[in-house]
């Protein structure tokens, strides 16, 4: 599964901005770094003391208790003195999609539970989680309280990262919070692999641009699933000239929305969405306009 931040954040501009009869809201056109500086999951930065043992709380309710000694060094050595630390929280579908972390793992579906990013740097540097520290982590229940799973954004073999399970962790659920200890550094997300009965199919998509045809450089597909915590990604595939899902891995019957974002070589923001319902060899025509920022506002309320 690959998804850069760049591509990330311009597919959650497409998908705010189109209405479902394919217009748009008007107002100012939107571009690249207009959407970069307004939407994206934000970095939280905090400060600590290695040696000493403290906590960090985010803004949505992600909790880290640190011991002490809980940091080393890039040649493993244990850390000392100040450090700061950076946290992102992905506690609704919207941050999913401004995070670029679709939740997919290898081509299987998964229902997320929270995602988040925790850094720690020293001067500059980045460290690394002490294997003999326990750093504490509580995910409030605010996307699922079903028991989850632990998965950590990984490198594969094909060189490409997904979301890959982490066969030793052990998440308790309580009635507010997830709790488990901290895997490592980097990205973590509480999921399940999502299990539904129904047949499988493969569907595709395409856009419609309103007018003449844009000039453009690059273009991405989603699926926004309405029942189940889940947003991911639909390759383009150069043999059909259309986006498509994994073969045979759509679930007929479930529904959502498909949304398609493109930037074009003005760097302007096109995007579009049409509600779904998985049929058997589904595909859909996404109506795609230029968008505007009170497009992607109601269109992340709505999601949300």
């Amino acid at each position: 599964m690959k998804n850069s931040i760049l591509i990330a954040a311009v597919a959650i501009l497409f998908s705010t901005g189109c209405k479902k009869d394919g217009g748009v809201t008007e107002g100012p056109t939107l571009s690249l770094a207009d959407f970069n500086n307004k939407f994206s999951v934000p970095t939280q930065l905090f400060n600590g003391v290695a040696g000493t043992g403290f906590s960090i709380t985010g803004n949505k309710g992600i909790k880290l208790d640190f011991p002490a000694n809980a940091f080393l060094d890039a040649s493993g050595n244990q850390v000392t003195g100040n450090i700061k630390l950076s946290l992102k929280e992905v506690m609704t579908k919207g941050d999913i999609l401004l995070s670029g972390k679709m939740t997919e793992s290898n081509k299987q579906l998964l229902v997320s539970g929270g995602e988040f990013q925790v850094l720690a740097l020293k001067n500059g540097q980045l460290l690394k989680l002490n294997p003999a520290a326990e750093v504490m982590v509580k995910v409030p229940t605010t996307l699922s309280t079903s028991p989850m799973d632990l998965f950590e954004f990984k490198g594969t073999t094909s060189s490409d990262s997904t979301w890959m399970l982490n066969q030793k962790a052990r998440v308790t659920t309580t009635p507010t919070y997830y709790q488990f200890a901290l895997p490592n550094f980097g990205w973590v997300n509480c999921d399940y692999f999502y299990n539904n009965p129904n047949p499988k199919t493969t569907i595709t998509a395409s856009p419609v641009y309103a007018g003449a045809s844009p000039s453009i450089k690059d273009q991405r597909a989603y699926l926004i699933f309405d029942a189940i915590n889940n947003v991911i990604g639909l390759p383009f595939e150069l043999s059909i000239n259309k986006h498509q899902s994994y073969l045979n891995s759509m679930p007929i019957g479930m529904t959502g929305k498909l949304v398609i974002i493109s930037v074009d070589m003005d760097d302007r923001i096109y995007f579009g969405y049409s509600n779904f319902t998985i049929s058997n060899g589904l595909h859909v025509n996404v109506p795609v306009a230029v968008s505007t920022q009170a497009d992607i506002d109601n269109f992340l309320s709505a999601i949300n």
